[in-house]
């Protein structure tokens, strides 16, 4: 087969979409010597570092000096120039992981993560308001392969859109190397004097967006606080679309010098600081997967989560979960998670039984024979 894929979601910084990509392709990149791939990157200032290409046996990458707005434009708004047109190449497959399907004339798969821009426009970005809501449905209409990240997702796109079970493949996401390996307490220590961290402290990774339902946390801190329980606060990530409604809450309950954020980090820099924290909390409204709590349980965290959307089929009985839209609710259960020594156990125990699951080698064999039954082995 030969199969096309576009590496932008990859180039800066990386949200989950991005994270998904890289290390599905790498791990194709890993499993698979018998096919072609055909890798595309476009910017009119940033290059594609050689070190981020996937280094297939059977792989050509071509990095073009295009503005990403010009890109983006004659793809969802003029359906070309295609990318078997770009290499020269008639493909038999590409693979989008959005919901927008990348033009070729051969089949088209694309990976849906969540429904968040249909369900709860209003609260998407820009991006996603503007491009996603109009044209995905179109999309996913004429994809000859949907992959779902979660039942959760499967369920909600047979629901809003009627497509059929034999058109969407549910295929799991995996947890990174590094956060299977157990990291010295001289990394910790040092993140820990690096950052200016306390010796005990809750954290959360991901951007600020909406869905992430961040102000709802620090909601909960004002309460802990009222009851002379404060819990020191790390948020570590991408400042989204929410950032200025968080930092507001911040303010307005007094908690500056509770909450750190620390913003997007470099990768080891994240693994270190799930080692140096108490327990994980993921207070998120909408979630398609979440990869961070793979993350947490991977490094031994007791978890506090959301019990809501794809959470509770990640986390399993892993996670101590509480209602996102109840202030009161999240603090009680950030207490426990913290002082409970029994419950901090049980959840670490299960916690790295339940990430034993969940490897990109499966996310990447599963998906190849996806391709393989919608192309064939060509």
């Amino acid at each position: 087969m030969r199969i096309g894929f576009d590496l932008r979601p990859f180039l800066k910084h990386e949200t989950g979409v991005g994270v998904y990509l890289r290390n599905l392709l790498f791990e194709l990149a890993r499993i698979d010597a018998e096919n072609e791939y055909f890798l595309f990157s476009a910017s009119w200032k940033d290059r594609f570092p050689e070190s981020r290409v996937p280094p297939f046996k059977n792989g050509r990458f071509r990095d073009f000096r295009w503005p990403v707005k010009a890109v983006n434009f004659c793809w969802q708004r003029l359906g070309g120039p295609t990318l078997d047109a770009i290499f020269r190449e008639r493909l038999d497959i590409t693979h989008s992981p959005s919901p927008l399907a990348l033009p070729t004339k051969g089949k088209r798969v694309v990976t849906v993560c969540d429904l968040f821009f249909m369900e709860f426009p209003e609260e998407a970005d820009r991006e996603a308001r503007r491009i996603f809501y109009k044209k995905a449905e179109q999309s996913l209409r004429r994809a000859d392969g949907i992959i779902a990240i979660s039942e959760f997702t499967k369920n909600a796109l047979q629901e809003r859109f009627g497509l059929g079970e034999d058109r969407i493949r549910v295929t799991h996401l995996g947890l990174g190397d590094i956060y299977r390996k157990k990291t010295g307490g001289g990394s910790v220590e040092a993140a820990r004097r690096s950052f200016g961290l306390p010796p005990r402290f809750l954290l959360f990774v991901g951007a600020s967006e909406k869905r992430k339902n961040l102000p709802a946390l620090i909601d909960a801190l004002a309460v802990l606080r009222d009851r002379n329980k404060l819990f020191p606060l790390v948020i570590v990530g991408r400042h989204g679309g929410d950032h200025a409604r968080l930092v507001g809450r911040i303010k307005e309950h007094g908690l500056a010098s509770s909450v750190r954020i620390l913003g997007y980090l470099p990768e080891a820099d994240v693994r270190s600081l799930y080692g140096a924290a108490s327990a994980f909390v993921f207070p998120s409204s909408c979630e398609g997967f979440g990869l961070p709590l793979l993350e947490a349980m991977a490094v031994g965290l007791p978890v506090a989560a959301s019990n809501v959307a794809a959470i509770p089929e990640i986390a399993g009985e892993a996670a101590l979960y509480f209602d996102p839209r109840d202030p009161e609710d999240i603090a009680e259960k950030l207490v426990r998670v913290l002082e409970d020594d029994e419950l901090r156990r049980s959840s670490k125990t299960r916690g790295l039984e339940r990430v034993s699951g969940f490897t990109w080698e499966k996310t990447a064999a599963l998906t190849l024979d996806y391709y393989k039954s919608l192309v064939g082995n060509r």
